[in-house]
């Protein structure tokens, strides 16, 4: 609720014919001296990644590494051989923010967003398969089943259950400064530019931030018809915004710890745990949203919003792709197929986009104090996906 003292009465009245937008921000500014203090709530729950269910993604690992092992009948090294494994997935996260707005001159806003993070991640792999033969012979050729697939020593090719492990942390998320100032403003227009900067106050290592300091240049317009006689107004708005992410964990790759592991006598050097990360880039967000709020009145506003993320325009991220090999090359047990297929790395990084819907209503519940509701829905399925995410929240303006 934007208020402005008339000049003429010293009444405080209503800038605004509507609540604002939800998903979007409104351009115009709180006003000189005047606070706006909030908090919401958003549980996520993803369930699909490029389309694909997480409760069994099928992993390929397509072999032809290096190892240490030699193959007698040529004296050269051995490649590693292929092998799939499948992975059941539960990943959630929720996230409480709290923020506060100052309106530090008339034009001119300051705000800051806390944000409690909770990360949780279960993991089951199950289903592994080597495809190599007998195992550790070389009737396949100048393939081995030896190191970077499964542990040495097991007494087949083939492990119906691997392992599982589960974890969630809760903790102070990244921290958000936004500055905002209006440019343009009319009775039906107003326009505004502002800045995101979002600081690397949470933990990354356990999806509590992402790891770097992160700023987003925007423009956010909000127009505005003229009352209806029913008091519906319609608002349609347009935001845009583009990220710029440093180096974080989040964008390199995991690195092993050397080890060795006996196989038939012979010590084969491994990667095991502990892992660590390299650093890299984190993929650049050109985002959009075009919108409308409909007020019903002073006390009632809908909000409709569409959302766009275009990820990696600039500094690509590293994907998945489904990927196929052909088994009978390496001589699979009986009744192994002829072809699998699973997810492996892509060759480059690349760049996709993300498509949203926002549906949300805003309700005046008493004085200043203002009730939010609101579904985020996934249109496509590009990336990690969490298709329904419901939000709620209550702001106050003095």
């Amino acid at each position: 609720v934007i208020l402005r003292t008339d000049p003429a009465t010293g009444a405080e009245l209503p800038v605004s014919s509507t609540l604002g937008p939800i998903f979007t921000q409104r351009a115009e500014t709180i006003g000189k001296g005047k606070f706006y203090i909030g908090f919401t709530h958003q549980n996520y729950h993803f369930t699909s990644l490029d389309g694909r269910s997480l409760n069994g993604l099928t992993v390929l690992y397509g072999g032809g590494d290096p190892s240490a092992i030699e193959n007698p009948n040529t004296q050269k090294a051995a490649n590693t051989a292929p092998a799939t494994f499948n992975l059941g997935l539960d990943v959630r996260l929720s996230q409480d923010i709290a923020f506060v707005t100052y309106g530090a001159t008339s034009r001119f806003d300051i705000s800051v967003g806390v944000p409690v993070i909770h990360a949780a991640v279960a993991s089951t792999a199950y289903n592994g398969i080597v495809y190599s033969g007998t195992g550790v012979g070389f009737a396949s050729g100048n393939q081995c089943w030896c190191v970077n697939t499964f542990t040495p020593g097991i007494p087949d090719l083939t492990r119906p259950y691997i392992g599982q492990a589960s974890l969630g942390k809760t903790g102070i998320g990244d921290v958000i400064l936004r500055l905002k100032g209006t440019v343009l403003e009319s009775p039906n227009a107003v326009l505004a530019i502002g800045t995101d900067v979002r600081f690397a106050s949470g933990d990354a290592s356990n999806y509590l931030g992402t790891g770097t300091t992160s700023a987003k240049p925007f423009l956010a317009l909000s127009l505005y018809s003229k009352p209806f006689a029913n008091g519906i107004v319609f608002a349609p708005h347009l935001e845009i915004g583009w990220q710029f992410s440093g180096k974080s964990i989040l964008g390199g790759t995991l690195q092993g710890t050397p080890e060795n592991a006996s196989l038939q006598g012979t010590n084969v050097p491994i990667e095991g745990a502990p892992f660590t990360s390299t650093k890299n880039f984190l993929p650049d967000i050109f985002s959009w949203a075009v919108g409308s709020e409909v007020a019903l009145g002073r006390h009632n506003t809908l909000s409709i919003d569409i959302l766009g993320n275009q990820i990696g325009w600039i500094h690509g991220i590293q994907a998945l792709e489904s990927q196929e090999i052909n088994t009978m090359t390496y001589a699979p047990p009986p009744g192994a197929q002829a072809m699998t297929s699973g997810f492996a790395a892509t060759p480059g990084k690349v760049s996709f986009a993300q498509y949203s819907g926002a549906f949300g209503y805003k309700v005046r519940l008493v004085g200043n104090l203002v009730a939010t509701f609101d579904a985020l829905v996934r249109f496509n399925d590009a990336g990690l996906t969490a298709r329904f995410v419901p939000l709620y929240g209550l702001g106050y303006s003095f």
